[in-house]
């Protein structure tokens, strides 16, 4: 039996999540949920329960609350049952590693106007269900070009902050606000995937201070929340509404680690994770 509190929330995912996410959350012990005044959403690996809001199932943030739920989650797929040396997400360690080598250099701003080909060419670039959304999330005149021609010359974080500017302004005017602050949300964390991924060095989120006071792996470079945080955003990207388009963004920021997800992702559903650190070693990185 799943909490009312998950079931709440699962309603609003996507119809067409990733199979290999929603059997990880089958085979995931229901999660309960706290709250305690001033705090916001957080998962509490040693108890298995999601700090959500007093009266979570009115929240004034709405829709946003199915991402942050989708990304608590995320967390207790990767840390149930296990301690303080980390979470079943260290697999994807040495795959952060060899993204990290193959990180290109940060490209220079782009300040001049695309021509309409450029569009074109950029977005067939993109799968077609991914290329859907993308132009349904931004149906302003070349919007969506402009994004996509940004991701495919590098420009990541240009590509993310032009969505947020532009969505951020459609979410007040617009009747569908709550839908378009979602798609705000969900693309904030691909940019903390990103961040996650690169320690900051390219995509946004968690500061590096965040990850310096977390348990190292190999240096403070490269700490246990790394690969915790990867694992929690790629999941949002796998279970919300414009799963296409979130999902083909990560594994084309950082290919090998989103790879490695997925594996792992599959090994957890299929209940071949251990329940404790202790019964496996930690990777070599």
């Amino acid at each position: 039996m799943r909490t009312s509190f998950e079931r709440h929330y699962v309603k609003d995912l996507a119809v067409n999540a990733h199979p290999d996410a929603v059997r990880a959350f089958n085979a995931t012990p229901p999660v309960r949920r706290k709250f305690f005044a001033g705090s916001r959403g957080a998962y509490r690996a040693g108890h298995h329960y999601v700090v959500a809001p007093q009266r979570w199932e009115r929240t004034v943030d709405g829709k946003v609350w199915v991402g942050v739920f989708a990304h608590e989650i995320g967390h207790a797929i990767d840390l149930h049952g296990r301690g303080p040396r980390g979470g079943r997400s260290l697999w994807l360690a040495p795959a952060i590693r060899r993204d990290r080598a193959a990180m290109p250099p940060r490209p220079q701003p782009d300040f001049g106007r695309p021509r309409r080909g450029e569009f074109e060419r950029a977005l067939c670039a993109f799968p077609d269900a991914a290329r859907a959304v993308l132009l349904a999330w931004l149906p302003a005149d070349g919007a969506a070009g402009r994004f996509a021609v940004a991701w495919a010359d590098g420009r990541l974080e240009e590509a993310i902050g032009g969505f947020i500017r532009l969505r951020r302004t459609t979410a007040v005017v617009s009747a569908c606000r709550e839908d378009a602050r979602l798609q705000l949300y969900a693309l904030a964390k691909v940019g903390d995937f990103i961040g996650a991924v690169y320690d900051g060095r390219r995509g946004g989120g968690h500061a590096r201070t965040y990850y310096r006071e977390l348990p190292p792996l190999i240096g403070p470079s490269l700490t246990v929340g790394h690969p915790a945080e990867a694992f929690a955003n790629a999941y949002v990207c796998d279970v919300i509404t414009g799963m296409e388009l979130l999902s083909f963004l990560v594994a084309s920021a950082a290919p090998h680690t989103h790879a490695a997800y997925r594996v792992l992702l599959r090994c957890i559903g299929e209940g071949r994770c251990a329940p404790s650190p202790d019964d496996l070693p930690v990777p070599a990185v």
